[in-house]
């Protein structure tokens, strides 16, 4: 699939309960496609004959003739086979795959079927499937794809089946699944990325497709979402612009309508759009379908054509100039934004409108970045043997005891208790972990610490912002310092948020780096942390 080519769609909760008012506002919003369900209990209640005629069961009419597409979830039960319980047995298999049949012939809107949902977490599973270990969850997970995905070939071949159906992006239950014998019957993987900050999604899912098998594999984010009603709205456009740039091919916002769960829908219960249904019908008016190309000029800014004449562009902050005649700026929800003083953010997309404005050098600039080095926009996953990733502004290894080790990537939810995403780590210290936002200096005894260490490659006057909040859990805190060419300048240590602000001049070659490490005890000290190098005079005015 190009990119750009990502289909757009909503979780919906039809099956679980019907509101006609949420179907005339999903019409109205013109939502391409619906990510929901339908319980096999409610239709198979008797062996071998299948009813569908409950408003939960045929809800997919509601949308007859309107356009809207269906990627529909089969994960459920039945209380007639395996005591109701998620099916493991060859008789279960096969009804599972008959059902799945009957559904995908009943509804021809239906293109996708996900089957499962979240199968490596425990919500969502039950019975042998949910005691089992995360090899034998895969294994349950690959026959129930294949039962489906048999059946359903034989009466709707044009059917996609698709699998994995993981939260997060876990390469380390995935890898195994796909090597699998008769792992073919996945054509797709479904991924609910929650755990994933929005700017990390390249890395990780880059990493996620260093994988033989998942490299040829369409990947679907049929759960994608925000918490935050104030960020909301620009967590969707600067999520579906970076999995458009990603290639990938579905991105469903959850949820469609209010669940009561903390996650921002699109509709409210009155029908009325929220400020993350505004940002998705801006995407669909004016992003959706649109060849997309990543034109980010250095890690720390992120910038994204849509054909000739929209750039999408967020980062760290910076003054953003533009061309008045030209261009014009929206924000995610499609209003226009005022053109005096504006400045990058994080968290904030702005959308630069205006015919040749991916081409024209003067349609917009980006004003001085005294950034050097961060160590959340620049967390990549160094090559073997190595301490740095490309483009990594920081050298981050673990030191024991005076001596440097590398750190290596661990796949992610590889076993128990540790991180569902890609991560680094050390084979000998399991608890021992670090990702873009939080680490956990695991190193009993001696003196042991995770270090990030910045090298000058020419003079340079800086100034080295640093920020660590250890969790509330932790027994006695964590310990912090900061170093000048292994020159110890100041430590500190604290249960509370210890904040870095310091100048220091460096000579090419020389290094600045800041170490963290545990107290007495490691309980609890899973930190979060944010280190930052500016260049202290690169953007001052020059007289």
């Amino acid at each position: 699939m190009r990119p750009g080519a990502i289909r757009l769609g909503g979780a919906s909760n039809f099956s679980q309960g019907w509101s006609e008012d949420t179907r005339q506002a999903t019409l109205k919003l013109k939502v391409p496609r619906l990510r929901d369900s339908i319980r096999w209990a409610e239709v198979e209640r008797t062996p071998g004959r299948f009813t569908f005629d409950k408003p939960t069961t045929t809800w997919p009419d509601r949308f007859a003739g309107t356009g809207v597409a269906i990627t529909l979830t089969l994960n459920w039960g039945n209380p007639l086979y395996d005591d109701g319980k998620t099916p493991h047995s060859p008789q279960a298999l096969a009804a599972f795959g008959r059902f799945a049949a009957a559904t995908v012939a009943r509804f021809p809107q239906i293109d996708t079927l996900e089957i499962g949902n979240e199968v490596n977490g425990q919500n969502f599973v039950n019975g042998p499937v949910r005691d089992a270990g995360l090899p034998d969850r895969g294994r349950y997970h690959l026959a129930m794809v294949q039962a489906a995905a048999e059946a359903v070939n034989k009466v709707r071949p044009d059917v996609q089946v698709i699998g994995g159906s993981t939260h997060s992006l876990p390469a380390g239950f995935l890898w195994p699944l796909l090597e699998r014998p008769g792992a073919s019957a996945i054509e797709g993987l479904a991924l609910h990325p929650y755990t994933t900050p929005i700017d990390q999604l390249p890395a990780q899912i880059g990493f996620l497709r260093g994988h033989g098998r998942v490299r040829r594999l369409p990947l679907y984010i049929t759960e994608f979402g925000s918490e935050d009603p104030r960020r909301a709205a620009d967590d969707l456009v600067r999520g579906y612009t970076m999995l458009a740039a990603l290639g990938i091919t579905e991105m469903d916002w959850y949820p469609l309508n209010e669940r009561g769960d903390g996650m921002v829908p699109l509709i409210r219960r009155d029908g009325m759009l929220t400020a993350a249904g505004e940002a998705f019908r801006f995407v669909q008016t004016r992003l959706r379908g649109r060849a997309v190309r990543n034109v980010s000029p250095d890690p720390f800014t992120f910038a994204y054509t849509f054909g000739e004449d929209i750039v999408v562009v967020w980062g760290a902050a910076r003054p953003l100039a533009v061309d008045p005649a030209t261009v014009r700026v929206f924000d995610a929800r499609g209003g226009r934004v005022s053109l005096g003083q504006l400045e990058l953010a994080g968290d904030r997309a702005l959308i630069l409108t205006g015919t040749g404005v991916t081409a024209s050098a003067t349609s917009y600039r980006l004003g001085c970045s005294p950034l050097l080095a961060d160590s959340f926009y620049q967390f990549a996953y160094p090559d073997a043997g190595t301490a740095r990733a490309k483009q990594d502004g920081f050298e981050r290894f673990l030191r024991i005891d005076g001596r440097e080790m590398p750190l290596s990537v661990m796949p992610g939810q590889q076993h128990r208790a540790v991180p569902w995403t890609p991560y680094l780590g050390h084979a000998d210290l399991r608890d021992l972990r670090l990702t873009a936002e939080t680490m956990l200096p695991a190193v009993k005894g001696g003196d042991g610490a995770i270090v990030h260490r910045f090298r000058a490659d020419r003079d340079s006057a800086l100034r080295l912002v640093a920020t660590f909040a250890v969790s509330n859990k932790s027994t006695d805190g964590i310990s912090v310092s900061l170093a000048r060419n292994g020159r110890t300048l100041l430590t500190r240590s604290d249960t509370a948020p210890i904040r870095i602000d310091h100048k220091i001049a460096l000579r090419k070659g020389q290094s600045v780096a800041v170490a963290l490490s545990p107290r007495k005890s490691t309980r609890g000290d899973t930190t979060r942390y944010r280190i930052q190098v500016f260049d202290a005079d690169k953007c001052k005015p020059h007289r």
